[in-house]
């Protein structure tokens, strides 16, 4: 997991709209990164927490089977990643 204790890791699911303003963010927990993080196989962490990761529209669906509250807007571009809540 290189080393990252996922206790102080937070994570955005951020929809940016075509002047690269992020329009749509939805903050995301650890137990909800584990039910999707499998959507992603070309992860090179545990936690999506070391990178951004583009959100394709084919993975849409997927995650809201996964995360019902999430919702994906039209017209923007995804991509989700962790963060640091606390040093």
């Amino acid at each position: 997991m290189n080393g990252i204790n996922t206790e102080t890791l937070g994570w955005h699911l951020i929809g940016w709209d075509g002047d690269e303003q992020a329009s749509h963010i939805t903050d995301l927990n650890r137990v909800e990164i584990l039910r999707i993080r499998d959507l992603f196989p070309g992860r090179d962490d545990d936690f999506l927490e070391t990178a951004v990761h583009e959100v394709p529209p084919a993975l849409y669906s997927a995650m809201q089977s996964a995360i019902p509250h999430l919702e994906f807007r039209e017209g923007l571009e995804y991509q989700i990643g962790g963060f640091l809540l606390s040093v």
